[in-house]
């Protein structure tokens, strides 16, 4: 992956998760497109934990129609995370928006085309030192959250500090880490075709005010 980049605008990153179907012995990719955007030039996003793909294959290799439900839950290895680098002060919305159904060539619109898909989300403002422990001490949505409104870094105790100085051209404000996670379940797989079953998570980061 390249290196961290400011998103100043909406961009797509395409990461192949080869959710392998299995029909007539042959295999089938499954793609999910992650889409970010920023809502300021200070706040950075970065893919972590190694490649960024939602592989349901390395959770389970073989994935075929009529099967149940494979789920890549948070601490799994295939979850994937994202590291999160704003002004420290500053209150965080995520939203994430994700289909319900991965459809045959991302076009499918009847039941034989569509694989259900639900989407997880967790996060970790307590200043993690690194991505791993962020993991292990985040924060899961419940089931059917899409967004969340957090500070940049989490105070543990005491009085909260002062409101944050707004941003002018010449001030620099030191930056906090945050980390989002996701993961999901896809399935149960029904007698759908044998193909490639596309799908979009879009994930916006914005600041948030308390005016």
């Amino acid at each position: 992956m390249k290196e961290a980049l400011n998103y100043p605008k909406l961009i797509t990153l395409v990461f192949l998760a080869l959710g392998g179907l299995l029909f007539s012995r042959e295999s089938h990719a499954q793609r999910i497109n992650f889409s970010t955007w920023t809502g300021s030039d200070d706040i950075t996003i970065t893919p972590v934990l190694g490649s960024p793909n939602l592989n349901f294959n390395q959770k389970q290799a073989n994935i075929s129609v009529n099967s149940p439900a494979v789920t890549i839950n948070l601490l799994d290895n295939q979850a994937v995370a994202f590291r999160i680098e704003a002004p420290e002060g500053f209150d965080l919305t995520v939203e994430v928006d994700a289909p319900a159904f991965l459809s045959l060539d991302g076009a499918g619109t009847v039941p034989q085309e569509q694989i259900p898909f639900r989407v997880g989300i967790a996060y970790n403002n307590m200043e993690a030192g690194n991505e791993m422990t962020a993991k292990a001490g985040a924060v899961q949505l419940p089931t059917g959250f899409y967004n969340v409104t957090f500070p940049v870094n989490r105070r543990v105790g005491g009085a909260p500090g002062p409101p944050p100085t707004p941003i002018s051209g010449t001030d620099t404000l030191p930056k906090a880490t945050a980390y989002l996670f996701i993961y999901g379940e896809l399935g149960p797989i029904g007698p759908v075709n044998a193909g490639n079953y596309l799908g979009e998570i879009n994930i916006n980061v914005f600041f948030t005010s308390n005016d």
